[in-house]
């Protein structure tokens, strides 16, 4: 391996592979590559091997949801055959003390037309008039991702703090027990047999891996009583390659900058234990002041959080506008909650009863549906306060809450094609004395108490008045 001699500046030993950077040796994915193996450092910035086809415009969708290579050309040719040749070199350069860091990005799986007399070299699956590429075609080892995402980043390598530290939500996470190294092994399966370490650098909050770091280790063969055996100790400890997540795909400028600050700090000789007792003049003074700004920060993180959640919590009602189910009768019952409408559970259904201040009570059933709300639907509820009297020898009103045409947009319901209950329903509504309320009524009515508290009482006044089509606010 033909390794160039280390300079005083680390960063003189360091390639990045897909960005263009001053002062540092850098080349993108369709260029000519310089060779890896003269670097001791390679910093591979793998999401934009995709947004060199997307920003293009090269790819598109298919019905069936693949992604196809619209057209392609050298620079095409270029990207796949670097590709390639990046899974070669890192194969061998592993075997060596070497840093390879990933700016990393779940797998993107794209088709390509092809002539099948053209020697395509090596590809994954050929079927009939195209092949397969994928974006990941890089790495030496295969390990599948999780699609999830979530907020809360526990650092388990303090060495990358800076890197996570404009994160505030991760999209995926590793799955270790699907790590392969099978071609890996393969290659070196003549000298060496193959042991690895997977180290995990951060974490979700139920430690499941957001970034981790990998390295082979190289055993020699011998011959022990006829038989071929590994050495128990490693030979050669290889080198590493640390996959990390990207926070925007578009823009990964930050991360190569974090990425070269580490390398930097790495770089420097670790000062003996002695020195600690030095200090130099305002040392403890700064420590303090640090000390302080951080309990700071942690108390602005908190406020931070609690609006977060609160914001969450506000924009939660919109759903009252497109839920169906369980989720729509929750969000109803909490809304009548804030209007300071009491709600206990009915003992014949799996609906809900209200209850005003008053006593009044009213069964409640509420139906969430893709079109106008049905006969059938209000024949459910009178077969339900049938039951509540048989069951507990008291009548009870009967309110039916309607969501229809919960995905159209809120100027196109409530027309003369698209009413929310069918002329069928407001019939036999009326015939047997269920009264009926849309959840955008609903909705509008605690839009409105919020600016207005005073309106909760006429709210609930009409709530349990006598009108068949419910009217919460003038």
């Amino acid at each position: 391996m033909n390794h160039r001699q280390q300079k005083n500046n680390a960063l003189n030993n360091v390639l990045i592979v897909g960005a263009s950077w001053e002062s540092i040796d850098s080349c993108e994915w369709w260029q000519d590559f310089p060779n890896l193996s003269d670097y001791d450092t390679v910093i591979l910035d793998t999401t934009s091997i995709l947004m060199f086809w997307l920003n293009e415009d090269r790819i598109k969708t298919e019905p069936n949801g693949k992604y196809l290579l619209k057209c392609t050309d050298e620079r095409d040719n270029n990207v796949q055959s670097n590709v390639r040749l990046v899974k070669r070199k890192l194969t061998e350069m592993l075997q060596f003390p070497v840093s390879i860091y990933v700016l990393y990005a779940p797998t993107i799986e794209i088709w390509r037309s092809i002539d099948l007399n053209w020697k395509f070299p090596a590809p994954r699956v050929v079927t009939e008039n195209s092949m397969l590429i994928a974006t990941n075609d890089w790495c030496p080892i295969a390990i599948h991702t999780h699609s999830e995402s979530g907020k809360t980043i526990e650092i388990i390598d303090d060495k990358y703090k800076q890197y996570f530290q404009a994160f505030r939500e991760w999209s995926y996470f590793f799955i270790p027990e699907s790590l392969k190294i099978d071609e890996f092994v393969e290659h070196y399966k003549r000298d060496f047999a193959v042991t690895h370490n997977l180290t995990f650098i951060s974490t979700n909050k139920v430690a499941k891996p957001l970034a981790v770091q990998f390295q082979p280790f190289f055993h020699e063969w011998f011959q022990d009583k006829g038989l071929k055996v590994f050495s128990p100790q490693p030979t050669i400890f290889g080198g590493t390659i640390v996959l990390l997540p990207t926070r925007d795909t578009s823009s990964t400028k930050t991360h190569i900058e974090a990425i070269l600050k580490k390398i930097k700090v790495s770089g420097k000789m670790a000062p003996p234990n002695w020195i600690s007792d030095i200090e130099m003049p305002g040392e403890d003074q700064q420590r303090l002041a640090i000390h302080a700004k951080r309990q700071q920060l942690v108390e602005l993180e908190k406020s931070i959080e609690e609006l977060d959640a609160s914001l969450i919590e506000l924009q939660e009602f919109k759903s009252l506008l497109f839920e169906t189910g369980p989720r729509l009768q929750n969000i109803v019952k909490l809304t009548f909650d804030k209007l300071g409408i009491k709600t206990k559970p009915s003992i014949v259904t799996d609906e809900f009863i209200i209850v005003t201040a008053d006593g009044q009570e009213s069964l409640v059933e509420v139906k969430g549906n893709g079109k106008s709300i049905t006969k059938d639907d209000i024949a459910q509820l009178v077969t339900d306060s049938m039951a509540h009297l048989k069951e507990t020898g008291q009548e009870i009103h009967a309110i039916l809450i309607g969501n229809g045409w919960r995905l159209e947009s809120l100027d196109k319901r409530e027309t003369k094609d698209k009413p929310t209950f069918s002329k069928d329903a407001v019939k036999v509504a009326e015939n047997h004395g269920v009264r009926l309320l849309t959840t955008t009524e609903l909705f509008w009515a605690y839009y409105r108490s919020l600016t207005k508290p005073q309106l909760k009482t006429e709210i609930q006044d009409r709530l349990m008045g006598t009108e068949i089509r419910i009217k919460l606010v003038t």
